[in-house]
């Protein structure tokens, strides 16, 4: 039986847009343009706002037979991603998560050294990222550059901003 991959994306139109040009391809045997992103995929969820990550998280009351989820940072505060990341290992481990920085990463160093330390997610900082993990199986990217050895007091401030 071969894997089914229900994708949960939770991103705003303009992410969404992009994902969707980037997935689409014309199919030379059925002479049309396929989109793998579009909504009226039974595979693919697109959520245009923060709340209902529960849904994704909980496969048993919510939405079922999740196996990617795709968060777009600028969602969601530093804290709360933590906590979802964390959360999504702890009740549904075997989900792959990727977090897509479309905000400047100069600025989440200490979130993604977190993320990469803990190996909670990969980390997407384009479409082409995202394109790649999920080519590769939805595998965790190796972040151990993003990993931070000293936190400043300027670090911890910026992330509790954020």
């Amino acid at each position: 039986m071969k894997d089914i991959i229900k994708i949960i994306l939770y991103a705003d139109e303009d992410v969404y847009l992009k994902i969707y040009d980037q997935f689409s391809n014309f199919d030379e045997d059925l002479n049309r343009e396929v989109h793998y992103f579009d909504r009226a995929n039974s595979d693919v969820r697109h959520i245009m706002t923060n709340k209902y990550i529960n849904f994704s998280i909980n496969n048993t009351g919510g939405y079922r037979n999740v196996s990617h989820v795709i968060i777009q940072k600028s969602f969601y505060k530093n804290k709360d991603i933590i906590k979802i990341l964390r959360t999504f290992k702890l009740i549904n481990p075997n989900v792959k998560l990727l977090l897509f920085m479309n905000d400047d990463p100069s600025y989440y160093s200490m979130l993604m050294s977190i993320i990469a330390n803990e190996g909670l997610a990969s980390i997407a900082f384009s479409i082409d990222d995202i394109e790649k993990w999920l080519v590769g199986g939805g595998e965790l990217f190796d972040h151990s550059e993003l990993i931070i050895k000293k936190i400043t007091k300027k670090k911890r401030k910026e992330f509790l901003a954020y």
